[in-house]
């Protein structure tokens, strides 16, 4: 088990990148948590974060895309 906000961040549709306060807004949780989760998914291989000026932008990889098994 991942946990709610984590599974919220692999289930958002789209491959495009989307900022920390975007995610947080979407998911009803503080950027905070967001940032904190999205670390937990990183090191697990499933996002991938790049900073773009102010902004932090993270993206499903290829494995984060993979269906979970039943």
């Amino acid at each position: 088990m991942i946990g709610a906000t984590r599974t919220g961040l692999l289930r958002l549709p789209g491959e495009e990148e989307r900022t920390t306060g975007e995610l947080a807004r979407r998911l009803g949780v503080s950027a905070a948590t967001v940032s904190a989760h999205a670390g937990a998914l990183r090191g697990a291989g499933l996002i991938t974060t790049v900073r773009a000026g102010r902004a932090v932008l993270h993206r499903r990889t290829a494995l984060g895309e993979l269906p979970a098994s039943s």
